[in-house]
């Protein structure tokens, strides 16, 4: 396992002194990118290759989520490449070595010219070591869409939003959808899965569902493609 530890500061931590689902997805993918820096293989040796590792869904798990001043670890390690696939889990520990944040995430690679899926090779997969799985409960990465969702208010895609790849970050996303949750709504669970990406200047338009526990939002283009699910769950 990659790890790194840190203390939880006072800008990643909202009115409560606490962190949410769109932190910890920072915090994840801060980690991965170190870890394929580490072993040559970041962001910045991909794109001189053309290439760009995307992520295709999430499932994380929080049993409680780090507080103002904190020292946690986080960590990360692939379990398998399988086909136009990685597999990768990350994990939370607290300063007392407790699990309190478990995730399972899947990532394609996509050439950067075509935007298309392609095959990772050797020097894209070789140098990390496989590990096993961490024990959770897998959920699947397609979350299921039926019944009626209730239109909301539209949100531009801004510059803050952007990341390298110039699209709209994975964690952004999650922030825009979470202002759509209710109140009181305490997430435990969150499932989402990437259809599309969004550019600088696009319309979104989310639509929200309430049953069962669960909140579903989707994140719409102008044309009517679904960009992201997300299923938070108490």
């Amino acid at each position: 396992m990659y790890s790194m530890s840190r203390r939880v500061t006072y800008s990643e931590v909202g009115p409560d002194y606490k962190t949410d689902m769109a932190q910890i997805i920072n915090y994840f993918q801060d980690c991965s990118c170190f870890q394929s820096d580490s072993l040559g293989v970041g962001p910045e040796a991909l794109d001189e290759n053309g290439r760009v590792w995307v992520l295709n869904s999430w499932q994380i798990v929080a049993e409680r989520y780090p507080v103002y001043g904190e020292p946690v670890t986080v960590g990360t390690w692939p379990y398998g490449f399988k086909g136009l696939l990685g597999l990768r889990n990350f994990v939370i520990d607290d300063g007392e070595g407790r699990r309190i944040v478990r995730a399972n995430s899947v990532w394609a690679m996509i050439d950067m010219k075509t935007g298309r899926p392609v095959r990772p090779d050797e020097r894209d997969t070789g140098v990390y070591t496989i590990e096993d799985k961490e024990p959770m409960t897998y959920a699947g990465r397609k979350i299921p869409v039926s019944g009626d969702f209730e239109t909301l208010e539209t949100v531009k895609v801004t510059r803050h939003c952007l990341d390298t790849n110039h699209h709209m970050n994975n964690g952004r996303y999650v922030e825009i959808a979470m202002e759509y949750l209710p109140e009181k709504f305490k997430v435990h669970q969150i499932r989402v899965e990437y259809k599309h990406p969004a550019f600088y200047k696009d319309i979104l338009v989310p639509k929200r569902q309430i049953a069962d526990g669960r909140v579903t939002i989707l994140l719409e283009n102008s044309e009517g493609q679904v960009c992201v699910a997300a299923e938070f769950a108490e």
